[in-house]
Parts: C-alpha cells; sequence; structure tokens
C-alpha cells in the first residue's frame, strides 16, 4: 500500500491538467427504395432504425510540453442482440442465453502521445491512432471522425510553411513465426505542405504526395483500406489552394494525379488517374437571414472499356463528406455537380438545400455509392451505359438546443436516370435522418 501511495502522488505531480470530455449522438433513419432485391435489382421496401454513438476522451498535459490523449468509443443499433456476455450468470433464469443488462462492445479511436517542440525545435510528434485532416478532406478526411490511423505524424512549423510528415500503418495481418516476413502489410507514407500567405487574395496553398506500399511479399486487400484495391500499391501527387478575392466570397481549388501499380495482371499495369475540385461559397453578411450561397465540382477519372488503370481509387472513406446523404458517392469514375444555399431565420435555427447532379465520368466505367459511409448508400449499381446517373435534393434543418446539443432533421431524395432506369432501377429513393447530439 505505501508503494502504490507512493507511485500514485509521484505519477498525479507529474499531471498539470486532466480534461474529460465526450459525446453522445443518436441518429434516427427512415429509408425507402435504396435496397438490393438480392437479384441486383432495386428493392421497393423500407428500413427504419436508430444507431447511437457514444464516446468518452481523456487529455491529460504533461510535463515537458507532453500531451496524452485517449478516446473510448462504444457504437450500435437500439434494440440489437449485442450482450457483451452470454451467460444466465444474474439472470434469475438458468434457461436465460443472455445478459439482462445489454453492453456495447467498446473501442479505441483515438489512443496517441503528443510531444510539443520536441527537442525545443519547431516540430511537434503525434504517435498513436489519431485523426488526419488535410485541405477540405478530399484525399484525407477526418470527416465525422469516423476514419482513423495508426500513425506517426511529425508536423514541423516554419511559419508560414509547415511540413507534415505521415507514417501509417493501414493492414498488418503479419503472424509470428519461425520464419517472419513483412507479408501480409500495407503502410502508408503521406507529406503535406502548407504555405499561409497574408494580406492577398491567394491565402493559402498545399502540396502533398502520398504513397501506399505492399509487403515484399504477400501484398494485402483490404475493403476498408481503399487504396489497397486489387492489392495495389498508388502513389499520389496533388496541390489544393484557398482563394479569397472577396471578404464574403470563398474559393477552392485542388488537383490529384495517381498513379503507380494496379494489383492487377498484367504487371506492367499502372494508374494514370486525376481527381480534381473546384468550389466556392458567397456570403450575404449584411442582408437578413445571411443568406450563403455555394456550389462546388468534382472530378474522379473513370477507366472506360474495361481499362481499370483510369479509373481513380479513392484513398479513404467518407473523403470530402457525403456530396449528397443519400447517393453518397465513391470518388470514382464520376462527376459531381452541386448547388446549394441555406439561409438563418433565428440565431439558433439554419435552414438549407443541396442540389446535387451525378454523371459518369466514362460509361463504360464503374460508379456507384460508397457502401463504408454512413448506411451504405444505394445498394444498386448504375450499371447501364449511359452517362446519366441521378439526381439528389437535400433539405436540412440544424437546431441549436444550446452550445453543446443539436439537431439535425434531414430529407433526401434521389431520382435514378439513363444509368440506373436502362439496368432496372427508376423509383425515386428516399431518405429521412434526425440526429440528436450533446457535447459535454
Amino acid at each position: 500500500l505505501v508503494a502504490l501511495g507512493g507511485l500514485t502522488s509521484k505519477t498525479f505531480a507529474d499531471v498539470q491538467n486532466i480534461r474529460l470530455s465526450g459525446d453522445i449522438r443518436i441518429r434516427g433513419y427512415f429509408i425507402d427504395s435504396a435496397g438490393n432485391d438480392g437479384t441486383g435489382a432495386q428493392a421497393s421496401g423500407n428500413a427504419s432504425f436508430i444507431s447511437q454513438r457514444t464516446r468518452v476522451s481523456v487529455e491529460a498535459d504533461l510535463e515537458d510540453h507532453v500531451l496524452v490523449v485517449v478516446t473510448l468509443r462504444a457504437e450500435s443499433l437500439w434494440g440489437s442482440d449485442n450482450e457483451s456476455v452470454h451467460n444466465a450468470s444474474g439472470a434469475g433464469n438458468a434457461g436465460f442465453n443472455g445478459n439482462i443488462n445489454r453492453g456495447w462492445d467498446v473501442g479505441v479511436n483515438e489512443a496517441y502521445v503528443q510531444f510539443n517542440e520536441l527537442f525545443y525545435t519547431p516540430a511537434t510528434l503525434k504517435l498513436g491512432r489519431q485523426y488526419l485532416q488535410y485541405g477540405r478532406g478530399l484525399i484525407i478526411s477526418s470527416v465525422e471522425q469516423e476514419y482513423n490511423y495508426d500513425a506517426a505524424r511529425l508536423v514541423l512549423d516554419y511559419y508560414p510553411l509547415t511540413i507534415d510528415l505521415v507514417g501509417a500503418e493501414l493492414v498488418n495481418n503479419q503472424g509470428f513465426s519461425p520464419t517472419p516476413t513483412h507479408a501480409g502489410a500495407s503502410d502508408l507514407l503521406f507529406v503535406n505542405a502548407r504555405y499561409e500567405l497574408s494580406d492577398s487574395a491567394l491565402k493559402d496553398v498545399e502540396a502533398y504526395f502520398g504513397w501506399v506500399s505492399q509487403g515484399a511479399s504477400g501484398p494485402v486487400t483490404s475493403s476498408r483500406v481503399p487504396p489497397t484495391s486489387n492489392s495495389a500499391s498508388p502513389l499520389i501527387l496533388g496541390v489544393r489552394a484557398d482563394i479569397n478575392p472577396l471578404d464574403a466570397l470563398q474559393l477552392w481549388v485542388e488537383g490529384a494525379y495517381e498513379f503507380g501499380a494496379d494489383g492487377t495482371t498484367p504487371a506492367d499495369h499502372s494508374l494514370s488517374a486525376l481527381l480534381f475540385n473546384l468550389g466556392g461559397k458567397y456570403t450575404l453578411k449584411n442582408v437578413q437571414w445571411v443568406p450563403v450561397l455555394n456550389g462546388n465540382y468534382i472530378f474522379a477519372s473513370g477507366g472506360g472499356k474495361g481499362n481499370v488503370d483510369g479509373s481513380f481509387v479513392p484513398w479513404f472513406d467518407y473523403a470530402d463528406g457525403y456530396n449528397g446523404y443519400l447517393f453518397a458517392p465513391a470518388l470514382t469514375d464520376i462527376h459531381i455537380f452541386n448547388l446549394g444555399a441555406s439561409v438563418k431565420p433565428y440565431e439558433n435555427t439554419t435552414l438549407a438545400l443541396q442540389v446535387y447532379y451525378y454523371l459518369k465520368a466514362d460509361k463504360d466505367g464503374v460508379a456507384g455509392s460508397n457502401p463504408n459511409v454512413d448506411f451504405g448508400g444505394m445498394s444498386v449499381a448504375p450499371t447501364g451505359t449511359s452517362q446519366d446517373i441521378g439526381w439528389e435534393i437535400d433539405g436540412i434543418l440544424g437546431y441549436d438546443y444550446s452550445k453543446d446539443v443539436r439537431a439535425q432533421l434531414v430529407y433526401g431524395a434521389f431520382v435514378p436516370q439513363g444509368a440506373y432506369r436502362s439496368a432496372g432501377t427508376s423509383a425515386v429513393a428516399e431518405e429521412v435522418r434526425a440526429e440528436v447530439n450533446v457535447k459535454f
């Protein structure tokens, strides 16, 4: 007891500040005509369910510029049979095969240590599980904090220049054996350089390079990590910029070129794909209800005629958000056109309308929803030869009950066009999503 007491007092002496935070997000869905009947055709039925995500985060400031962050997360559907203990102990009935107090499996969302001003230099080092976000999240995104990385991140801050160096392990299926190898592993190297400008319409310029490497033997493919598709080892080069020609006008532009081994045969096949984004937002600050007009365009190249080398491989899920709550397109073989507007009729209320139009980049390519985003989008793929995929209209109502409590109601309707209709999908799909998010 004396030894334990001494250890405890020493531990607390080294901790300067401890912060406890978290959030509870409850989301209800009603989805109609977005499913698959099992034969590849559109299902006419509907589904409704409620999901809940609960997170608790602990941050501790230690001496010598050291920060430790740990976030625990539990997520499941209301009513799901997901007891953490399957026995009759304490149930009061030997024939009962579950636990009355059902439990959700808890995972670790974040767990990293951060060293600020490393060795008294302008360097910050983050080691462990963490979120990453660059630019508007077109390549690497932390949208809704759904996708995390087991990584080492070194940030060199030489303002106005900031350089990020990231090394992450994306997949590791290695096992201990008498002859260990690096087979079954896939790693990420990502370098991002940002230069900020002052007193200029051009606010910042960024350039980046990424590489997903496979093991020396036995490359891996993981549905959780799109860049490893077909055991590929893609590389990407890109630039982005933010431009504010007027105080009320924000513009952004980004372009990327993807290349490298695509993992298919013959072995000399290599990727050669493009990604482009151009968008803007105009805020009428001196007008009642503060209207905001926005527009955005995204192009992700497609192969066409069986040439998969020209199809852009999206890097990670939730890239650049949803781009349509219902259709939620994957960033490959697609043009995404978006126009929208929002108003604030009251200080704590926001109304928005977003319209999306989707076209295949190549009529013979493969386009569709991203199955790993939210509930999975349209389960039926647009397999027709038409380039016209469809329209989506999203109506959004946001209400801030307080600074820590926010509610949102979304109605989305997807209208299939030629690429869907020729494949037998013609019914309008609908989604209603209601959400309450409480932070503490």
